[in-house]
């Protein structure tokens, strides 16, 4: 979900300069200080990219960009790195055991990409001690090493973000996380998720029918870290401690790389709820309109009732599957997710009922159980909703998903088609 950048054609990885072990308990002075003097030519820079167009671009990224003056090395480290080309990764992908790798890439193809792709990328200079700096880069080095490169991407707790959220707080010896673990930032995992994607209707509409009341805890500042912008803004207000006691800003500088025209992220979440009702409430409207033609008898109002008909049983089919299916996979923000009941495996019926209620094959009303229980249990899914402290944020699915099963529920019971049962209508 969160910050993924496809592997460009051409972007090779930069061998890191050898520098001291991060280890410093147990050293004498002598070794602090030659350990420390490595660091004092490094200097780092958190770069964010904010949100692009693709769909795995929506919650942007971020690197940690590090030069050294002495040898004229300059790499950026990279843990958002993946490969649509290899093998099994859809297969991977569905089952949540998605794979990524850190690398150090050029920084001049990476702010291409960014400046093609419209993107704002910002730069913040950390300003570190020496030897912080010596055992950030000791740490980036070993984990871009062969055999530590690939970790398992988790799309709220581990990824590029929390991965540069993780290192650097190492650096900083757990100040970032002192600071930020018991903050509340007032939001949710599911908070980000609907802000980033409210722009984009396909990552919106399938994030938010798959997400589970998970995605709907509370987080802190550390957890909101996941995003590559939280990360930013973050560091940018937090003061830490050095050797000598004193505290000063974690950020020295902050500087705009890449320009961008276009709209910045949305700072909040969108409600539409609304929309969502208005949406299930004419698609209710059309199978009441349907039946009523249906009835008149009419083989095209049979056509389009039953069309209808099967295409909303299917729809809940699929999502019911879906939903259920996920209990099978390691993508554990899915579990237990109450769209099951406003789509539920009951409304599959459909499929097979509405064509043949729409050629009068049989009393309609008599298998209006099916349009009734999806009502109940789109109710129970309100109910649930309305619970303090276990709501899924569902809202917008229950408000289309109520009306619909309410149209179908009175098209089956009160529309005249379903008095006729003494010949069918042929199609």
């Amino acid at each position: 979900m969160a910050c993924g950048v496809a592997v460009a054609a051409g972007l090779a990885a930069t061998a890191t300069p050898a520098v001291a072990s991060n280890a410093f308990s147990g050293q004498d002075a002598a070794g602090q200080d030659a350990v420390a003097a490595q660091g004092s030519s490094l200097t780092f820079h958190l770069l964010t990219a904010e949100p692009g167009d693709a769909l795995w671009e929506l919650f942007g990224h971020n690197a940690l960009l590090v030069r050294d003056s002495a040898t004229g090395y300059e790499a950026a480290f990279n843990y958002g790195l993946f490969d649509f080309g290899e093998p099994g990764f859809a297969a991977r992908f569905v089952r949540g055991h998605m794979t990524y790798w850190v690398d150090a890439v050029p920084l001049a193809p990476m702010l291409a990409r960014y400046r093609e792709q419209n993107r704002r990328v910002w730069a913040q200079e950390l300003d570190l001690e020496p030897r912080q700096k010596a055992a950030l880069m000791s740490a980036l080095r070993r984990a871009a090493l062969p055999e530590n490169r690939y970790y398992r991407y988790d799309y709220f707790r581990d990824n590029c973000s929390t991965k540069l959220r993780d290192v650097l707080d190492a650096a900083l010896d757990g100040q970032i996380r002192a600071a930020a673990d018991s903050a509340p930032a007032s939001s949710t995992w599911r908070t980000h998720t609907r802000r980033l994607t409210a722009r984009n209707a396909v990552g919106y509409l399938g994030i938010q029918m798959l997400a589970g009341p998970r995605a709907d805890e509370a987080t802190t500042a550390w957890q909101d870290m996941w995003v590559p912008m939280k990360l930013r803004d973050t560091l940018a207000g937090l003061s830490v401690e050095g050797a000598d006691g004193r505290r000063r800003p974690l950020v020295r500088s902050e500087e705009l790389w890449a320009e961008s025209d276009r709209a910045p992220e949305p700072a909040h979440p969108p409600s539409f709820t609304l929309p969502f009702f208005f949406a299930g409430l004419a698609t209710a409207l059309l199978f009441v309109v349907f039946a009523h033609w249906a009835a008149t008898p009419s083989r095209a109002g049979a056509w389009a009732f039953g069309t209808a008909g099967v295409a909303w049983g299917l729809f809940c089919g699929l999502v019911s599957a879906v939903v259920v299916g996920m209990h099978w996979t390691d993508h554990e923000f899915l579990y237990m997710n109450r769209n099951v009941l406003v789509f539920s495996p009951v409304g599959l019926g459909y499929a097979v009922v509405a064509p043949l209620a729409a050629r009068r094959m049989f009393a309609a009303p008599r298998w209006s159980w099916i349009a009734a229980t999806s009502v109940l249990l789109s109710v129970l899914a309100l109910a649930l909703w309305a619970i303090p402290g276990s709501r899924q944020e569902n809202l917008e699915w229950i408000a289309f998903g109520l009306p619909i099963h309410a149209g179908l529920w009175w098209s089956m019971n009160r529309v005249p088609m379903s008095r006729y049962v003494d010949a069918s209508i042929p199609l």
